[in-house]
């Protein structure tokens, strides 16, 4: 069994080749929008691994199932060795990949519903992007406030959100693969060969998976590679003049729901303390624009 943040992973080795085997936790969903993302992409000639056979129910093991090909290589949080021209043309062909999985239209916003079987539509749980954005903030933002960030720092997270509200109103919700940092794309000899791991899926504004990676970089590798990664991808999603903004602001959003629920969990390490000083460089980013 290996790693999978919210799957159970299982490498098979058969003839040479790995496949992964992955089975949902919870009882009552399924692959079927996983599916629809791989196959989906696939035919738009993004480099993410086959699904080779997929059950919406398994009797046995009374949860859903899919198999998956591998992507060869190993991902670039393992490739420190790398020289930086390489990392570099790595990211930019990531970053084009990227911004043709942002492309896919999802109805709705959040996390995309599982219940169905039916695997050529996704649907996601929350009507509008503010409802998402701003799911439990007021939770977060107290418990920030008690336990991390000083009151000027809550006092300047406020105006930036009264500052950018109108970004809140994003009307058309992307595909995000939710989770998107340089753990999940791969590369095999220096050169790219794909992005794995596609089951935090969620129907988001085109800056959450920028804004994601932005949270996180940094975070594996001694230096920043956010830039190769936007290199590519405005190559096919050209970026506006405000487009660090944007980003940054999305990364906010993100951080102080993902800091406050990794605290919550447990004492401050390398990560949180990672995301707390991506949140304050944030803070003073938006508030000084």
């Amino acid at each position: 069994m290996v790693e999978g943040s919210s799957t159970f992973v299982y490498r098979i080795a058969y003839a040479n080749e790995l496949f992964y085997l992955r089975v949902l936790p919870e009882e009552q969903t399924s692959f079927a929008p996983e599916v629809a993302v791989h196959t989906r992409l696939r035919q738009m000639g993004v480099r993410v691994p086959e699904v080779v056979y997929f059950e919406h129910y398994n009797e046995r093991l009374q949860r859903s199932v899919m198999v998956t090909t591998e992507i060869k290589g190993c991902s670039l949080s393992q490739s420190g060795s790398l020289d930086i021209q390489r990392m570099q043309a790595i990211l930019v062909e990531a970053g084009q990949e990227l911004a043709q999985i942002n492309s896919v239209s999802v109805d709705g916003f959040g996390w995309v519903a599982r219940e169905r079987p039916d695997n050529t539509y996704l649907h996601a749980q929350w009507p509008t992007h503010r409802v998402f954005a701003l799911e439990d903030w007021d939770v977060y933002r107290t418990f920030l406030a008690r336990n991390v960030l000083h009151s000027a720092e809550i006092i300047q997270l406020e105006q930036i959100l009264v500052h950018y509200d109108s970004w809140l109103d994003d009307h058309e919700s992307y595909l995000a693969h939710g989770d998107f940092d340089i753990t999940h794309i791969y590369q095999e000899d220096g050169r790219y060969s794909g992005i794995i791991d596609f089951g935090e899926i969620r129907g988001a504004s085109r800056w959450y998976d920028l804004g994601h990676f932005h949270m996180r970089d940094g975070e594996a590798l001694p230096y920043t590679v956010l830039a190769g990664l936007l290199a590519g991808y405005q190559e096919h999603m050209p970026l506006p003049p405000d487009y660090e903004q944007r980003l940054r602001f999305n990364s906010l959003l993100i951080n102080v729901r993902a800091l406050a629920r990794s605290l919550q969990k447990g004492p401050a390490n390398r990560y949180t303390q990672h995301q707390l000083k991506i949140l304050r460089e944030d803070l003073a980013f938006l508030s000084g624009n």
